[in-house]
């Protein structure tokens, strides 16, 4: 098996959440409650329409038609698959930081959520490495949520709807791209590679960092290697 990790660098990330918003827009057909509700039909497409009308800040009226915002939710992305989260030290301005850290699936060598499984719908795959769920097997029992110290495995309906995570956007790298999250960042904080390449590129990488809790690592190893912002205040 060829392991592929993510790179997270600290000091280049500008907490803007583009690598979010980008996860979500690639995967929106992977979500969740895809199932439920296929895609748009051309008269279902007419409840996104904004009549021409509408300034800013306007409101539906008789005059300028409906907007159905209850469509508009119907087809959001329930689950966010990576997150970027902030930590924040220091009691006061100027003697504060504040620490990001982007994560999703961290694809991990004993993954946690697989070994709990009891259908056997988690897998991981030989040419990435990739840890993915096959939505067909999974009966939405909730166990790799609870067991997965990362809080990865994401449900848009716990008990009716599959498991969803991060796949490491495989269907993107088959093609040469690279994952949605890698290739939308502004800052280029986040990269993914194998991790021989990652080791070799990036020497100064390390798995323990703000929000990597030690013990988690040495459970789950997770592919994440993070390279930490310098902090100016004392810990």
């Amino acid at each position: 098996m060829t392991q592929w990790a993510f790179y997270f660098d600290q000091q280049r990330c500008l907490g803007c959440r583009t690598c979010t918003v980008a996860c979500k827009e690639w995967n929106e057909c992977r979500r969740g409650d895809a199932s439920k509700h296929p895609a748009l039909d051309a008269e279902s497409a007419a409840g996104f329409d904004i009549p021409a009308s509408w300034g800013a800040g306007g409101r539906p009226t008789a005059e300028t038609g409906p907007h159905d915002k209850a469509l508009l939710r119907r087809f959001d992305m329930k689950e966010t698959w990576r997150r970027v989260s902030f930590f924040e030290f220091g009691e006061c301005a100027p003697h504060v930081e504040i620490v990001p850290l982007s994560m999703g699936c961290n694809h991990c060598d004993d993954p946690a959520c697989l070994k709990v499984c009891p259908v056997k719908a988690i897998t991981k795959d030989e040419k990435y490495g990739a840890v993915k769920v096959d939505p067909a097997k999974c009966v939405s029992c909730g166990a790799c949520e609870a067991a997965c110290p990362w809080h990865v495995p994401q449900y848009a309906r716990k008990g009716s709807t599959p498991m969803t995570k991060c796949d490491m956007c495989t269907d993107r790298l088959d093609k040469g791209l690279k994952p949605a999250c890698v290739a939308s960042c502004p800052g280029r904080a986040l990269e993914l590679m194998p991790i021989e390449e990652l080791r070799r590129r990036h020497p100064e990488a390390a798995q323990i960092a703000v929000g990597l809790r030690e013990e988690d690592v040495r459970r789950t190893k997770p592919n994440l290697f993070v390279k930490a912002r310098p902090m100016r205040v004392k810990l």
